[in-house]
Formats: structure tokens, C-alpha cells, sequence
């Protein structure tokens, strides 16, 4: 299946199979490549100046151009492409998935999945990983790579959890830097992701990631703050979901503030695939590219003229995209290096093993003793497959593949016999056997209609096949097949059978000619079950099965259960077990983008086929291939168990390794894995996960993974951290120092820690030394946080001495008050040890004195009409052991505005763990513009030199009417709809039908039970809001608020803020449908459908209609509305607001 981002290179998708055109030098572009006149193209200057020489250059149009992705050229197999400018000599620039390998839908070196690597904790291996990816995306003329991901793991449910790097900031942090270090070594960007909160799958395009700013910087920023400053990315991807009601990417609070300004972050901001919806907004909060089919930016130059973006935003980002062009060599093109693929493969297989995690190897079954092993059973839904990657934009089209059956078989040899049994059934149900099945004709067709003539026709014994990236057969295209099986189907027993079918892309099940499994749509692979069918030993019903498959991967297995038939495939599976001295156990998940898993549990009927194995032979050996967590309830029936994550393409080739003892498992947990589905911070309070209302509500706050645990007294069932090795290992002789330290401006001193590890086995091994630090009572931070770590490599019996550095940023906390970081007073517990859960060496650091925080804070009105006054307080606050003197306040206003001191404004000194307060009376001008306005409140004071602070406050200037804040054309003449813009494609609503249904300009119109005045405009003039945080002017009283308008490009879900006179303010959530849809949702009513719209040159839609929707809620009717504030969201278009 091909998630969405590759749509933008569907038109490419008939030139898979021709070679990447690698970039053509710049000068070659027009045939114009001299230095006199390109003087940016001497790559004797520095960097920085080629950069200006071409920007001074550039029209605003040619800087916007930069700025929208279009469709990847023919002969490209480029994820993303963003055009280059002929005139000015600019190549084109090519993008391509991460972050498990290069995914281009060409054969490359598919490494195991990032939480494997993060399972290493070994940031040496890391930059190799890294290292591996880039060069292969350098061999193919790329210069971005979409990777890493460093979102938190906040759920286990995640479905893209695999390819993060766990649940711990700093782990993901440190592997995640390294990584990017690897990758930028090779001339290729990484474009770390996703920037921020995009911790789930479900409901990621439309959803809000609700985090408390305490959280927000102490849990799910800390990982891109070391991609930007320890790994010095040159490249961001802002996430698809809202952060805190804002979509990320036109989120001002963490791009502008956070990323650019705070971290002075100074690469690319580019966005998901896609993930922009506006224009202005997404601009001036630091935006600088757009991908997958929006066009948002191509109005930046308009922008620029109207005065909505300054010419420095557009500029800024034109240098951004023009500065990584440059550190990624487009302009100084040379041969792609070669690639040793060979080479890379068993890097492959050594991350496989270093990131194998040990979870339980009772009585030493492993290694296996291959001097005494003479048959060894293989047995799982899987166990002749190599399992490369999770499903979605990361699954990696592998250079190789090996098995867990090939792998062993290799590494055995002939004196050891090998069996396998294909048992159970991981997504659905045990596939029908051949024996049921009859007659069983397939029929493949060249196209994913099942039109024409079939181009082969063959018998097959049953519907399982996985053919991956590959083709079904000779002549049958690896993308854009289509196949029908038709036969006869007889039950074994007489039961009430479940089919189940699951595929990958699309697939349908027919009985007696009825529909019972309807699994009809692209998708990764899923399964889809039917109602219980009633069947009769013997008798024979005809079986129609009907498959599709777009592009990407390719699957079909159409299976069956039925209570107190047993499968047969797990007697099978038993019967091997125990005629072979031991067995292996393959077994897994499979996670994809696009869509959480709805449990933990291991699917289909693999517990089951655990515990009948380990039934049959003690010996029994769980090897897990799965991309996070999965439950156990058989552990106790088991001796030993092996994580493999995903292992990549040398699968069986490191796990044989790993099961002979020749490697050994070097992985410690990443994520926690817990008991049950529901222990979990996001099972353990509603409104967590899964979404309610369109929010995912991080209260669990700093409890994620690990930190939950111990804050709330629960043991998981393998702790944060753990993992065995086929050695042992003893900690000690901590030290640290120094034990007392003072956090002064410049941060504390570096705090030195050392422990001995001390081999006590008789092989080698390698163990993870891990440094927790805890903080002084009341600090509201969990028990303990992981800090830093270290793999060490020893002999047996060997001692080796690691030394570790607890850095100043390790002590700090977030004071939401100053949205600062602060280091407190007070002792810090060290704990030392080899897991989250076991720490046996603890030491403390004790802060004896420190400087706090210093801030100051603005408090305003919320909103201030043209020509009034408020009174506005600047407060000044002091958290540290010391005083500051001579602390001088301040206040500024934009021009016009006015604002007078009170007393206060100057005080001699302010002592510790104090603050003041000064007042200023700040007048609007009688022609303030509507919008909002920022108060900067300043202070100037001495401490250790002379230091500033500022913040700001904002007050906004209402619209004084709807009809004041109309900012987008919706509405067109027939004969002219260029005119109307509702639809960023330029696509609007037609005044004829409207006029047609009675919405005519200064009509009255009812919808909901609300009289509304339909905008008195022309068509082709503003006529509606687009909606962005206005705040309106509304007066009145009522019980009702109702909101006439629609959607854009899929359905908008938010909230509107009523502000009653009394100060008092209430939340309504509002929801807005897609006006292309016609279907009413949420609390929205269908207002009134039009029976077409109006189209713009070259549409290839066509006719449609097109819908407006009222939606609102409940108000106080004893109080009187003063005005709303609309939902920061530019995909939403009011027309008319009512009071009823």
C-alpha cells in the first residue's frame, strides 16, 4: 500500500523501473554555468555569501517557487520534489522517506526498524546507521531524507512506534543527534520528525495534542532540541496534528519561538505530506515549505504586496531552503559515490543484533548448544518470511532478504535437521487449506479492475500469498495487479465458520455468491472478519475471492475459524515440536502508519500456538518480531524469549546468530512493556487516548513510559532499560563529583560519574550502564529520569572503569511562570544501574545555592476597543538565592498606542524569592486596526552583570462586526470564478445557486433553527473569515450561538470562545464538514446544498455540489454575549454568526 505522501508521485509511477536522474550541474541547467555572471556558483566562497549573492537575485515569485513542492519528474523516484529556477541556474531538489533505510520504491539496504536501534543504546552505532542511509540517498541524487523520528512513545497502542526511538528523551535525543550526524556527514539533510505531538496514528490530520508547557519542553521537545543542537539538522518536519489547538505547522509558539528563536534553529521547516492550511498564518510562524498538492505559498507574494507578510519572513525563508541547497552540494554536483551494498548488508545484520533484546532465557537455553543439537523445529504464521519493516512510508524495498527458516538452515548446516511449520495466523485466521478447497482457479489481471482478459490463469491451493514489493507472476506488473480465485469450499465439521480476509491493498470475500468480507480499499495490511456462516461437513458451497493492489506492498490471505474446530496448523506445529530437540517460535505484529493497533495482544491465534509448542517441547524459544510492546500471557510456559523489533533484511541471518551464540543480544528495552492493555498512563484517565472531541489530552503530564511506572507504585512486565545478555554482569564503586555545586548564571558544574562493570561470566558480552538522576522533594518531577549511558564491551572476568558526565541541562526544569528553564535548591539522588527498575548504586549532588530564574510577566485585557484604555501590570519576579539590584521596568506599545507609568516602574533591589509589580494605564488609538496586539513588558536589572528579560502580553482589537473581519472570496460569478478562492485551488461557491436556494447578498436565511444575514457582497469580494483566532464583535443575549458556514478539504472540528460582558467566558465546540461532501457531522446541521460550484481553468473534477452548515452551542441566557473568538483554523469559513 502507498500511504499519501507518495501521491505527489503518482504521475512518476510508470518510470519506477527507469534509473534516477541524478541533478545535472547548476550551470548546466540553462547552459550558463560561468562565475562572472552566477558568482554563487564558485564554490571557493564561503557558504553563507553564495547564499546571499543568489537571493539578491531572486523575485519574490522565484522565493515562493522554492517554497511549494510540485509533482516528482519522470525518471525520478523521489518521494518529494521542489522545482529549481532556469533562469538563476537552480536544480530541482529530490526528497526521500526515512528513517529505516532509503524508501524509494528501489531495492536499498533495509536496516532494522529505529526503535531497534534505539534498543542499542550505542550512539557509535548510531552515526553508522545514519552513515548508511546517507550515503545510499547521496548514490541516487537525493539531498534530503526524511529521518529521524524522535516523537516519544506516550502509548504502546502507537502505530508508528517502531519507527521511533522509545519512550525517554534523552535516549532519543542522543541516538537521534548521532544518527543526523551520520546522515550530514554524507552531503544529505536529515529532516527530523515530527515536530511536535504527533505521538498517535489516529485522527493525526485533524486532532489537537493538548500538552501542558511544563511537558511539552520536558518531554516531547528535549529530542528535537538535540537534533537542532547537538546534530545540527538541517531540516524540521512540522507534524499534521495541533498542538494545543494551533496546527503545528503554522504553530508560532514552536516553530517562531521555540524552534527559531530559542534553539536559533537555522535549516528548513518543510511539512508532512500534507500538512499546511494557510497562507499568512503558517508563514509568520516560521513555515518555509509546503508539500503533497497544497499551494498556499503561491499567494506568499501577494501576501508580501497586501502587507499581510513582511518581506523579511519570505526572504528568511527563501535564504533557509537556498543555505541547505548549498550544504547538500546541489550546486557543486559531483559522481554519486559508489555504493557497497554487500558492505552494508552486514552492518544490517550487526544493528539487528545489537538492538535483540534478552527477555527471559531460564536455565541457559540460549545459545543452543549446536555440539548436541541434531533437529531444531521452526514454527510461526511467519517463520519463512523476513519481516524488513513496519508498514507506511518507512517500509523500504529490501537490497536482500533472508529468513528466519533461510538464516538457520545457513548457519546449521546439514548436520542439523531443520523443519518448518507454517502455523497459526498473525492478522486473521488460519488460511483455508488446500484440503477444503477445490477447483481453486486463479485468474491475474494486468490492471486493479479485474477488466479484460486475465493476462495468466493457474490453479493455486489456497488464497496466502505475500508477495511483498514483488510480482505475482511473470507478466503481472509488481504494482497495479488485480486477481480473482473462484472454487469450491467444503467444511471439514459442521460449525458456525468466521472467514476473515486480510490483504494489503484491497480484497473481497464471496459465499454461495453472497458478500461476507468486504475489505475493499488501499490500505497497509488489515483484516476484515464476517458474521459466524453456518456450514455442514461435506457439503460444498462456491467460494468467490477478488483482490486488488494499487502500489507498494502486496498481500492476500483469506482464512477461517470456527469454535471447536481446532486448526490444524497448531496441531501440526505441536506434532514438530516434539521431535525435535528444540523450537523456535516466530511471532509478531504488524504495525503501520496510518492507524494505531487496537490491542497488545499478539494477533490472531499466536498465543495459542505459543503455548501448544512449549506444551510439546521445553525447549521452546519465543522469538518476537514486533514494533513495540506485545503481551505475554505464556511467559511462564516459555524458558526463553528474544526481541528482534523489525529486524531488517538480514533477519534470519542475525537470528540465527543470536540463537548459535556467535552474536550476542546486545538491546535494552526502549519502551516499557506493560502487563495488560490498560497498564498505561494513557489507559488510566479518559480523554487520554483514544481522542475525545477531536483532543488527545496529555494530563498524565511527566508521567510517560517508565516515569508512570515508578510514580504510581506499578511494576510493568519488563521495565524501561532491561535486557538480559548470555553473560553477567556486577556494577560498582560509584563515584561522584562533585557532590556539592551551585547553579549560577552560566548553569552548574559538570558533575563526574564513574562505576566499575566487572564481567562475572564466562564469555564476553556487552553491558548498558544507565544514570538516573532524581530531584529535591517538591520539585513535581517523576522518581527518576534517565540522563545519560554508556555500552561497554568486556572479556570474561575483565573490569573496565566507565565515566559518565552529568552535564548542567541534566539538573533544569521548566518554571511555567517564567517559561523558562531553572535549576532548584535541594539534593539530587544518582542512580546507577542496568534498567529504570534496577539501580542499585545510588550517590546524590546536592545544589547548595542558585540563581533561579529571573522574569517578567505582562497581564492585559484580553481584548481593548479602539479609543479605550486599560490598565496593564508588569510583574518582575526573582526565584533565586540572590538579590538583583537596580531593576528598572518598562512597557512597550505598537505606534499610536500609549503607555503611562504608575509608581513601581523603578525599584533599588529585589531580594530572593521576590517580585514587584508596576502598573501602566495603555490607551488604543481610535483607528486601532483589528487583529491582535503584543504589550512588551521589559526588565532591566543587575546580577552578575547587567541582564534583560522580556514578555510579552496580548490584547486583541475585535472586528466590529462579521462583516469587518471577511478576509476570502468564497463566492463567484459563473462567469468569472477566478475571482472566488474559497478552496485554495480555487474552487468556490456559485451566486447563481446560491441565488437559487435564496442565499442572496443582505438576505435573511434560516439553518438550525437561526435567522442569519447572508453577506451583502458582490461576488469575487470578501464575503466570508476565514477563520484564524479573529475575535468579533457580537452583542446580545440568547440561549443559542450559531455559526453559518463550511469546510475546506475535509471536516474541521474546534472550539469558539464566547466572552460574556461579566468578564466570564464559555467554550462551544464547533464543527464544520467539508462542503465537497454534502453530509452533516458532528453537531453540524446541513444548512443548504447548492447543486454545483464554480470551478477554476483546467479543473478535472467536474460538476458537483456543494454544501454550508451551521453549527454552535448552548449559551447563558442571563448574560449577554460581547464577542467570540473564532477556531485557529484556516480550513474553517464563517459566513454569518447568530444570537437566537
Amino acid at each position: 500500500m502507498r500511504m499519501p505522501r507518495l501521491a505527489v508521485a503518482a504521475a512518476a509511477a510508470a518510470a519506477l523501473a527507469v534509473p534516477l536522474t541524478v541533478p545535472a550541474a547548476a550551470g548546466a541547467v540553462s547552459g550558463n554555468g560561468s562565475h562572472a555572471s552566477r558568482p554563487w556558483l564558485d564554490s571557493s566562497l564561503p557558504l553563507e555569501k553564495r547564499v546571499d549573492l543568489l537571493l539578491g537575485q531572486m523575485t519574490n515569485a522565484e522565493k515562493a517557487t522554492l517554497m511549494t513542492s510540485v509533482g516528482v519528474p519522470a525518471g525520478s523516484h523521489a518521494t518529494g520534489y521542489t522545482p529549481g529556477i532556469d533562469r538563476l541556474g537552480i536544480p530541482g531538489t529530490q526528497f526521500t522517506d526515512g528513517p529505516g533505510g532509503v524508501r524509494d520504491g528501489q531495492p536499498a539496504t533495509a536496516l532494522p526498524s529505529p526503535v531497534s536501534l534505539a534498543a542499542s543504546f550505542d550512539t557509535a552505532l548510531a552515526r553508522s546507521y545514519g552513515t548508511v542511509m546517507g550515503a545510499e540517498a547521496k548514490s541516487r541524487g537525493y539531498q534530503v531524507i526524511y529521518g529521524p523520528m524522535v516523537n516519544i512513545v506516550r502509548t504502546p497502542l502507537g502505530g508508528r512506534d517502531f519507527e521511533t526511538l522509545g519512550e525517554d528523551p534523552e535516549l532519543a535525543g542522543d541516538i537521534g543527534a548521532s544518527e543526523i550526524r551520520g546522515i550530514q556527514a554524507q552531503g544529505v539533510a536529515a529532516q527530523v520528525k515530527h515536530y511536535a505531538g504527533n505521538n498517535q496514528e489516529n485522527a493525526r490530520t485533524t486532532s489537537s495534542s493538548d500538552i501542558g508547557e511544563r511537558t511539552l519542553h520536558e518531554i516531547y521537545l528535549p529530542a528535537f532540541e538535540k537534533a537542532v543542537k547537538d546534530g545540527k539538522v538541517w531540516s524540521v518536519m512540522c507534524a499534521y496534528n495541533k498542538v494545543n489547538g494551533t496546527y503545528a505547522c503554522e504553530n508560532a509558539q514552536i516553530l517562531r519561538d521555540v524552534l527559531i528563536d530559542t534553539w536559533k534553529f537555522d535549516g528548513v521547516i518543510d511539512t508532512d505530506y500534507p500538512a499546511n492550511h494557510s497562507t499568512v498564518a503558517s508563514a509568520l510562524a516560521g513555515l518555509d515549505q509546503e508539500f503533497s498538492g497544497t499551494t498556499y505559498f503561491q499567494q506568499l507574494p501577494a501576501a508580501v504586496a497586501a502587507g499581510q507578510v513582511p518581506q523579511s519572513v519570505l526572504d528568511d525563508a527563501a535564504r533557509r531552503i537556498l543555505r541547505l541547497e548549498f550544504r547538500t552540494g546541489l550546486f557543486d554536483p559531483q559522481t554519486p559515490p559508489a555504493v557497497d551494498y554487500e558492505a552494508d548488508s552486514a552492518f544490517a545484520r550487526q544493528a539487528a543484533e545489537d538492538g535483540s533484546v534478552l527477555l527471559k532465557n531460564s536455565g541457559s537455553v540460549l545459545p543452543l548448544d549446536t555440539s548436541k543439537l541434531t533437529s531444531l523445529a521452526v514454527i510461526g504464521p511467519d517463520a519463512e518470511t523476513a519481516v524488513t519493516g513496519g508498514g507506511g512510508s518507512s517500509a523500504v524495498t529490501p537490497y536482500k532478504k533472508v529468513d528466519p527458516l533461510t538464516g538457520l538452515r545457513a548457519r546449521l548446516g546439514g548436520g542439523v535437521e531443520v523443519t518448518s511449520v507454517k502455523a497459526g495466523q498473525g492478522n486473521g485466521f488460519p488460511p483455508i487449506p488446500a484440503s477444503a478447497l477445490s477447483g481453486l482457479k486463479g485468474e491475474y489481471f494486468t490492471n486493479t479492475t479485474l477488466s479484460g482478459t486475465p493476462a495468466l490463469t493457474r490453479d493455486d491451493p489456497a488464497v496466502d500469498f505475500d508477495w511483498g514489493t514483488g510480482s505475482p507472476a511473470g507478466g503481472i506488473p509488481a504494482d497495479g495487479f488485480s486477481a480473482r480465485w473462484t472454487g469450491t469450499v467444503t467444511a471439514p465439521a459442521t460449525a458456525a465458520y468466521t472467514f476473515a480476509a486480510t490483504s494489503d491493498d484491497g480484497s473481497r470475500v464471496y459465499l454461495d455468491g453472497k458478500l461476507i468480507v468486504d475489505n475493499w480499499s488501499d490500505h497497509a495490511a488489515q483484516t476484515v472478519k464476517s458474521t459466524p456462516v453456518p456450514l455442514t461437513a461435506g457439503e460444498p458451497h462456491s467460494l468467490r475471492v477478488e483482490y486488488y493492489e494499487n502500489a507498494g506492498g502486496a498481500s492476500v490471505s483469506v482464512g477461517w475459524s470456527a469454535p471447536g474446530v481446532p486448526d490444524p496448523t497448531i496441531t501440526a506445529a505441536a506434532q514438530a515440536a516434539a521431535k525435535a530437540d528444540a523450537a523456535v517460535v516466530v511471532v509478531g505484529d504488524s504495525s503501520s502508519e496510518g492507524s494505531d493497533r487496537t490491542t497488545l495482544a499478539l494477533p490472531g491465534n499466536e498465543d495459542d500456538l505459543i503455548r501448544a509448542v512449549a506444551a510439546a517441547n521445553p525447549r521452546t524459544v519465543v522469538v518476537l518480531r514486533a514494533g513495540a510492546p506485545v503481551l505475554m500471557p505464556w511467559l511462564t510456559d516459555v524458558p526463553a524469549v528474544l526481541d528482534m523489533w523489525y529486524p531488517g533484511q538480514e533477519d534470519g541471518n542475525a537470528l540465527a546468530a543470536l540463537l548459535t551464540g556467535d552474536a550476542e543480544p546486545g538491546g535494552r528495552l526502549p519502551v516499557s512493556f506493560p502487563m495488560t492493555d490498560t497498564q498505561t498512563a494513557t489507559a488510566a484517565a479518559p480523554g487520554r487516548y483514544p481522542a475525545v472531541g477531536g483532543v488527545y489530552d496529555y494530563s498524565e503530564g511527566l508521567e510517560v513510559g517508565y516515569r508512570w511506572y515508578q510514580q504510581e507504585g506499578q511494576t510493568p512486565l519488563f521495565p524501561f532499560g532491561y535486557g538480559l545478555s548470555y553473560t553477567t554482569f556486577r556494577l560498582s564503586h560509584l563515584r561522584t563529583g562533585p557532590d556539592q555545586v551551585e547553579a549560577t548564571a552560566h548553569g552548574t558544574a559538570p558533575v563526574h560519574v564513574s562505576v566499575d562493570v566487572t564481567n562475572t561470566g564466562h564469555r564476553a558480552g556487552t553491558d548498558v550502564v544507565q544514570v538516573y538522576l532524581g530531584h529535591p522533594s517538591g520539585s513535581g518531577e517523576p522518581p527518576k529520569a534517565l540522563k545519560t549511558f554508556a555500552k561497554v564491551r568486556l572479556d570474561p572476568g575483565q573490569t573496565k572503569t566507565v565515566r559518565l558526565t552529568l552535564s548542567p541541562d541534566d539538573f533544569r526544569v521548566w518554571d511555567t511562570g517564567a517559561h523558562d528553564w531553572t535549576v532548584l535548591k535541594g539534593s539530587y539522588p544518582v542512580y546507577v544501574g542496568e534498567s529504570s527498575a534496577d539501580t542499585p548504586l545510588t550517590s546524590a549532588v546536592t545544589v547548595r545555592r542558585t540563581v533561579g530564574v529571573q522574569y517578567v510577566a505582562v497581564s492585559a485585557a484580553a481584548t481593548t476597543d479602539p479609543g479605550t484604555a486599560q490598565t496593564v501590570k508588569t510583574t518582575f519576579t526573582n526565584t533565586g538565592d540572590s538579590g538583583v539590584e537596580n531593576l528598572r521596568l518598562g512597557l512597550n506599545v505598537p505606534a499610536g498606542w500609549t503607555a503611562v507609568p504608575a509608581a513601581g516602574a523603578t525599584v533599588r533591589r529585589v531580594g530572593p524569592h521576590s517580585s514587584v509589580t508596576a502598573s501602566w494605564t495603555v490607551t488604543a488609538p481610535s483607528t486601532a486596526a483589528a487583529g491582535p496586539v503584543t504589550l512588551t513588558g521589559t526588565a532591566s536589572f543587575e546580577l552578575a552583570g547587567r541582564q534583560t528579560r522580556t514578555a510579552g502580553a496580548t490584547t486583541t482589537v475585535p472586528y466590529a462586526t462579521t462583516a469587518a473581519a471577511y478576509n476570502n472570496a468564497g463566492i463567484s460569478a459563473d462567469s468569472d470564478p477566478s475571482t472566488g478562492k474559497l478552496d485554495p485551488g480555487g474552487y468556490s461557491f456559485s451566486a447563481t445557486q446560491l441565488a437559487a436556494v435564496g442565499y442572496t447578498p443582505g438576505a435573511t436565511v434560516t439553518a438550525g433553527g437561526l435567522s442569519y444575514r447572508w453577506p451583502d457582497t458582490q461576488p469575487g469580494q470578501p464575503d466570508n473569515v476565514a477563520a484564524g483566532g479573529q475575535v468579533i464583535r457580537v452583542h446580545g443575549q440568547g440561549s443559542q450561538l450559531g455559526l453559518l458556514g463550511t469546510g475546506i478539504g475535509s471536516a474541521h472540528s474546534g472550539t469558539v470562545k464566547v466572552m460574556y460582558t461579566d468578564g466570564t467566558t464559555a467554550d462551544l465546540a464547533v464543527d464544520f464538514p467539508d462542503w465537497y461532501s454534502n453530509k452533516a457531522s458532528g453537531n453540524a446541521q446541513l444548512a443548504v446544498t447548492t447543486a454545483n460550484w464554480n470551478r477554476p481553468p483546467g479543473d478535472t473534477l467536474g460538476n458537483h455540489a456543494v454544501s454550508l452548515y451551521t453549527t454552535g452551542g448552548a449559551l447563558d441566557p442571563a448574560k449577554t454575549v460581547a464577542a467570540v473568538t473564532l477556531p485557529a483554523d484556516t480550513g474553517v469559513h464563517v459566513f454569518a454568526i447568530s444570537l437566537g
